[in-house]
């Protein structure tokens, strides 16, 4: 019995001084809810309307003198109706190492890249896939430029320096995988102080095919505490993407906040898609800190249908649904 409990102590001293130094938290989402995407025929079970169903583990250690070492392994999309696990179960929405100290941090790995960090606050539904109104003109304020992920990246973030922060990622053309000609850079920016908070970011050239450009979004957004508004105008890297702008207005009542935004595509190569035009109407009420329950609905008109529609035998395929809706619940640990 004694030497049971030598040896409990002494393990006890051991992960007491380990933790000491680092951690590790394991963290993650659940979503689902009633309703119908633009993809649906019918109402039905849904999952990932609002949140993302998701888990991961991170953590840090501090290696002294202000300087710590940082990974993140993030596993996702998780399907709650059936189980499964978007990318095969891998950790396919983050997986990366890095170090973090007074000159900022750097990640290097498959992440989120800089506009998804700095930008996706335009967004004042906090980017729900399901509804979202930027999303669905192809605006997305997390991740318009290639997406909002990008494998094998070296991202640099500023420490924040008197409300203003900044996040330089890059890829070599090497390891973006297909057939691009160019690396992957993309810089971005955002300052907030009193209600204000302004943002920019800028994407390079992917492509010296003729319909590629230099891609770049500016959001502003301000809090005057009885209501927010919140402003985005985006060109697309590509001639087809097109250009185009969202506007959102959001109204806090304690918990409960409700909101609506609307979304355009006012230019694009591919003019049937021009004037693809969308908005959604959301509601959310913060059971707890880490709970809250939703409700949205979203519409496209023919041109945003016909933008998200499918194409079959070389014709474009409008979406099955023109409207939107979803009823749910979101948990975080």
């Amino acid at each position: 019995m004694k030497k049971l409990l030598v040896a409990a102590a002494a393990l006890s001293a051991l992960v007491g001084g380990a933790s000491a130094q680092s951690n590790v938290v394991l963290y993650g989402e659940a979503d689902a809810g009633i309703g119908q995407r633009y993809t649906m025929d019918d109402t039905g079970f849904i999952s990932n309307y609002s949140g993302t169903s998701r888990w991961g583990v991170r953590g840090s250690e501090d290696l002294g003198n202000g300087l710590k070492a940082n990974f993140n392994l993030e596993s996702g999309t998780i399907d709650l109706g059936s189980g499964s696990v978007g990318g095969n179960g891998s950790f396919n929405r983050q997986a990366w190492v890095g170090v973090s100290g007074g000159f900022g941090s750097v990640m290097m790995g498959r992440t989120t890249t800089a506009q998804n960090r700095i930008m996706g606050t335009f967004d004042l539904n906090d980017t729900a896939d399901g509804s979202s109104a930027l999303k669905y003109v192809g605006l997305a304020a997390n991740g318009s430029f290639g997406g909002s992920r990008q494998n094998s990246q070296f991202q640099y973030a500023t420490p924040k320096m008197g409300g203003f922060e900044a996040r330089v990622s890059y890829v070599f053309k090497d390891d973006r995988g297909g057939s691009p000609n160019k690396n992957f850079l993309q810089v971005a920016g955002r300052y907030s102080g009193g209600g204000l908070t302004v943002g920019a970011a800028i994407q390079s050239k992917l492509s010296s095919a003729p319909d590629n450009r230099t891609g770049y979004a500016l959001g502003a957004k301000y809090d005057f505490k009885s209501f927010v508004i919140s402003g985005l105008y985006t060109q697309r890297e590509t001639k087809a993407g097109g250009k185009g702008f969202g506007l959102g207005a959001a109204v806090p009542f304690g918990n409960f906040t409700v909101g609506l935004q609307a979304a355009r595509l006012t230019d694009s190569a591919n003019k049937a898609y021009e004037d693809a035009t969308t908005f959604e109407l959301f509601a959310n009420y913060k059971l707890s800190k880490r709970t809250r329950v939703y409700a949205a609905y979203g519409s496209l008109n023919d041109e945003a249908e016909l933008l998200n529609g499918s194409t079959v035998n070389g014709v474009r395929v409008r979406s099955a649904e023109d409207k939107t809706f979803g009823i749910g619940i979101v948990h975080k640990f």
